[in-house]
């Protein structure tokens, strides 16, 4: 009641998701499934030679080590032997080195993933809000939080490899549950068991949504990573072609892939928070 004898009006509620944000400029909008596909696009436009050259530093040269490995130094032996009257080159390679060569491609696909997964998130992060996408700071953040994206990624691995043993359909629903943990990550500086919680209770009640989501974009890359590498393959089936072709396929996918990832992160906090582009810049800042 004021002085006067009536009653004060009372505040205005807060904004709903997604809506007006008050001093922090307009909420992000929640997205269908085509709307975050085609702004993950328009983003990679606007941000292309950026993106790209954030995986090219990695992917090019480990991806090289380990074609170069496989291809020369541990290459199979081939010989020709007749069979039914025909010539046939047959091919054969050591078990250790095999395991070698295996192994070796393992360590930098797990190095690859982790810090381009840090990099190129950070960079989609930037790009999704409409800043400029720094192709240093990103790395910069990516190697400073290697370890806390390389435990998480190990962490969402074998949760999501004991479900596959489990009759595979818990595997799927633990890999789209964790599906923004990296985003969490990136933008909110979670670690660890903290970042797959806060992916578990954003994708809880949106689980069709980030599935179809996750679907879709995963067919869409497979489609021009296939066409990518059948032209490699019919040029040649030489090593060194192989890689370039194999190398101009992650560094083209890999950008649009972070950017639905992102984006899907982004739409899931906007369907129950009053998320604003200039609050995510903030949080951006801070997890620097």
């Amino acid at each position: 009641m004021d002085n006067s004898g009536g009653f004060t009006t009372p505040p205005p509620p807060p904004p709903p998701p997604g809506g007006e944000g008050g001093a922090g400029g307009p909420g992000l909008p929640p997205r269908g499934i085509g709307e975050i596909l085609s702004t993950a696009f328009e983003i990679y436009k606007a941000n292309a030679a950026n993106l790209l050259m954030i995986v090219a530093i990695v992917v090019v040269p480990l991806t090289f080590i380990s074609a170069f490995l496989s291809g020369v130094v541990f290459a199979p032996e081939t010989s020709t032997e007749v069979v039914f009257g025909q010539e046939i080159e047959v091919s054969s390679q050591s078990a250790a080195a095999a395991l070698l060569v295996a192994a070796i491609a393992a360590v930098i696909a797990v190095i690859i993933s982790a810090v381009l997964q840090a990099a190129i998130m950070r960079g989609a992060a930037q790009g999704s809000i409409g800043d400029q996408v720094d192709i240093d700071a990103s790395y910069r953040w990516g190697f400073a939080r290697f370890g806390s994206v390389l435990l998480i990624s190990i962490l969402v691995g074998l949760a999501v490899l004991v479900g596959l043993l489990l009759f595979i359909i818990p595997g799927i629903f633990l890999a789209v549950m964790f599906a923004v943990a990296i985003p969490a990550l990136v933008v909110e500086n979670r670690r660890g068991t903290d970042a797959m919680g806060r992916s578990w209770n954003l994708v809880k009640g949106h689980f069709w949504h980030a599935f179809g989501l996750i679907i879709v974009t995963f067919i869409l890359v497979a489609v021009v990573g296939g066409i990518i590498g059948a032209i490699g393959g019919a040029i040649s089936d030489n090593w060194f072609v192989t890689w370039i072709f194999s190398s101009i396929s992650q560094i083209i996918v890999a950008p649009f892939s972070a950017l639905v990832s992102v984006l899907l992160y982004l739409d899931l906090r906007a369907r129950t928070e009053a998320l604003t582009a200039d609050g995510l810049r903030g949080e951006l800042n801070r997890a620097v």
